[in-house]
C-alpha cells in the first residue's frame, strides 16, 4: 500500500512538473540555423521548452524531443527538449529534426488550425496506424534531416557531446544545399480508413484534452513538492 502511496505521489508530481514547464531562449546561433535550414518558417511562432508535455512518457516513452501544435493557439507550434545544451552538436541535431516537423507542420495551411487538429497531426497519425513511430514517413524524412546535420558536423570537425560547439561554427550552413529546405513534398497515398480514423481521433483529443487538462492541472495544485513520501 505505501509503494502504491508513493508511485501515485510521483506521477501526481511529474504532471505538475510537465504542467509547468520553463520557457527555454534558444542562443541566437540556433535560430539562426533553423532560419538558414528552414527559410520559409515563420520562427516568430515557434516557442521552446526544456521537459515533455504530460502525456508524453505514456504514449511515448522512447521520446526525448518532440515538436508538437501548440493546443491553445490556432498559429503557434512547441518544440520540447529534455534537456537544452546547444553547446553539444547532438543536440542542436535534436532541435534540426524537430524544426524540420514544423517546417512540414506549415506546408497544410500553413499551420493553422486548432488544438491538435491540424493537417501534419492527421495525417502523422493516419500513418502511424500503419508505419508506427519509427517507419513513419514524417519521422524518416526527419531523422535523414537530423543525420545529415550530424554529417555536416563531422565533416567539420564538431562532435556530438565533446568539445562544446562555438557558436559561430555553422555561420556557413546556409550553403550546405542538402540540408536547406523551403517546403515539404507530400501526398497521401494510404488507407482513406485510416486517414478518417486519424481525422476522429484529432477531433476527440481537441475536445477532451482542456478538460483532462483542468482536471490535472487542478490536481497538480493541490500537490506539494515533496509530500514526505519519498524514501
Amino acid at each position: 500500500m505505501r509503494k502504491i502511496i508513493i508511485n501515485t505521489g510521483n506521477f501526481l508530481r511529474s504532471i505538475k512538473n510537465s504542467f509547468f514547464l520553463k520557457k527555454h531562449t534558444p542562443l541566437a546561433s540556433t535560430i539562426q540555423i533553423l532560419k538558414d535550414l528552414y527559410p520559409t518558417v515563420n520562427w516568430n511562432r515557434v516557442d521552446f521548452y526544456e521537459g515533455l508535455p504530460w502525456f508524453t512518457p505514456f504514449i511515448a516513452p522512447y521520446v526525448t524531443a518532440q515538436a508538437l501544435p501548440h493546443f491553445y493557439s490556432f498559429s503557434r507550434y512547441r518544440i520540447y527538449l529534455k534537456k537544452f545544451d546547444e553547446s553539444r552538436a547532438q543536440c542542436l541535431a535534436d532541435i534540426v529534426h524537430e524544426g524540420y516537423h514544423v517546417m512540414q507542420a506549415m506546408q497544410f495551411l500553413k499551420g493553422y488550425g486548432f488544438g491538435f487538429f491540424r493537417g501534419l497531426m492527421v495525417y502523422y497519425n493516419a500513418l502511424f496506424l500503419k508505419y508506427g513511430y519509427r517507419s513513419n514517413p514524417f519521422e524518416i524524412t526527419a531523422h535523414d534531416q537530423e543525420y545529415r546535420f550530424l554529417d555536416y558536423c563531422i565533416k567539420h570537425k564538431l562532435h556530438g557531446i565533446i568539445p562544446p560547439v562555438a557558436p559561430a561554427a555553422f555561420s556557413d550552413i546556409s550553403k550546405e544545399t542538402p540540408l536547406v529546405f523551403s517546403e515539404y513534398k507530400f501526398s497521401y497515398k494510404e488507407s482513406s480508413f485510416a486517414l478518417v480514423g486519424s481525422f476522429i481521433f484529432c477531433s476527440l483529443v481537441t475536445v477532451v484534452k482542456p478538460f483532462v487538462d483542468v482536471m490535472l492541472w487542478g490536481i497538480g495544485w493541490m500537490v506539494p513538492k515533496d509530500n514526505g513520501l519519498m524514501v
